[in-house]
């Protein structure tokens, strides 16, 4: 469900500069080439204006428009991705194969960033990276090794792991092989007090 506008609010405001003007409905339309009834429904919530239209009516109403939707927009209750239809970007600036396939890119400002990470191995070291925020990885097919600080994470499918994204990381196959891993990357997280937070399973394998 994509976002959208609070209708209901942008009629009063439209409402409230008009009569702030001390112009009705007619002298509106006649300036602005609009009909009665469509600055009616407008202003009652039940019309869903062009931006042309909207220029137009600013302009007659000698306001801009962010006076009128500044602030009105209402966020999606939920996006669906589906299968094949998501946006994929190939990585540059490294010889690791990523390819980024974006799980949530219609719902703005979020906080969480999914996506699922297609890995190609080659050989050599991926470079770390550090956000701020907190990090969560579940590998969903292949094998991996996450490079933690000093530590070396290995997961296989099924796996996941959970950390502190300021921390530099990197996620790179085992044995030049292929893998899939989803990756929800949360950067709204308030710092946290400087105790340690308990460890899983740790491999040593490089």
């Amino acid at each position: 469900m994509p976002s959208s506008v609070n209708l209901a609010d942008l009629g009063r405001r439209v409402r409230a500069a008009r009569l702030a003007r001390r112009l009705t409905l007619e002298e509106v339309v006649a300036r602005a080439n609009f009909t009665v009834s469509w600055l009616s429904k407008l202003e009652n919530g039940q019309l869903t204006p062009s931006l042309e239209g909207l220029v137009r009516l600013a302009d007659v109403l000698e306001c801009g428009v962010e006076h009128l939707v500044g602030g009105l927009s209402v966020p999606p209750r939920f996006v669906v991705a589906r299968k094949g239809e998501n946006r994929r970007e190939q990585s540059r600036g490294s010889r690791l194969g990523v390819v980024s396939e974006f799980l949530a890119e219609e719902w703005r400002s979020r906080a969480m960033d999914p996506t699922i990470l297609h890995l190609v191995g080659d050989g050599t070291k991926s470079r770390p990276e550090t956000h701020d925020g907190e990090r969560f990885l579940h590998v969903l097919d292949g094998t991996v090794t996450v490079a933690y600080g000093d530590d070396r994470i290995e997961l296989a499918a099924g796996d996941s792991i959970y950390l502190d994204a300021a921390v530099p990381h990197a996620i790179v196959p085992v044995a030049r092989g292929r893998a899939q891993v989803l990756s929800v990357r949360y950067e709204g997280a308030a710092p946290r007090a400087a105790e340690p937070p308990s460890r899983g399973r740790r491999s040593t394998k490089a």
